[in-house]
């Protein structure tokens, strides 16, 4: 399955994005939220601090919610609480190299990998060392990067899953 979205050109943007699916219908509803002012503020302080995301389906239902968890344990190694429908897992950030980053979590038993390129810039799912989904920008810069193609491979992962997590994981790096 193949969906698109067009990220906000601000990165500080917490604007609505709309995922459309085949023949441009809307599949869904993706957002950026802070839970309160002091987020807020410190977001614009010091560039991407909290980082929270909201992903609605076609009907308004709540499908995924990322909460990232502000503590003095995460300084180092960011984390993110994420509510997939009626499952509960934790993200973490296991970059070791600015320009390969990564990220890591288990859903279901599932190990799932979200890896960056740095000379292609597509941005892989993988499970058990075969790509689950891919994410591809457009172009290499601003606005045509924004322009963001969902490329689905196997069923166990969903477009609100990929969606979200691959916010989360762009407003990181």
């Amino acid at each position: 399955m193949i969906y698109k979205a067009v990220l906000p050109l601000l990165r500080l943007s917490n604007s609505s994005i709309t995922i459309k699916g085949d023949n441009d219908i809307s599949v869904g509803i993706m957002e950026r939220y802070y839970s309160n002012n002091v987020q807020r503020l410190l977001n614009y302080l010091f560039d991407n601090v909290v980082n929270n995301v909201r992903v609605y389906d076609q009907e308004g239902n709540l499908q995924i919610d990322i909460k990232e968890i502000n503590t003095v344990k995460t300084l180092l190694v960011e984390k993110w609480h994420v509510e997939l429908q009626k499952e509960n897992f934790i993200c973490e950030k296991k970059t070791k190299i600015r320009t390969n980053p990564q990220f890591y979590y288990e859903k279901s038993n599932i190990k799932v990998w979200i890896k960056k390129d740095f000379f292609d810039k597509i941005t892989r799912f993988i499970v058990d060392h075969h790509v689950v989904a891919e994410v591809h920008p457009e172009g290499l810069l601003p606005p045509k990067s924004n322009h963001i193609t969902f490329k689905i491979c196997d069923e166990r992962v969903s477009i609100y899953e990929i969606a979200a997590l691959y916010y989360v994981f762009i407003l990181k790096n």
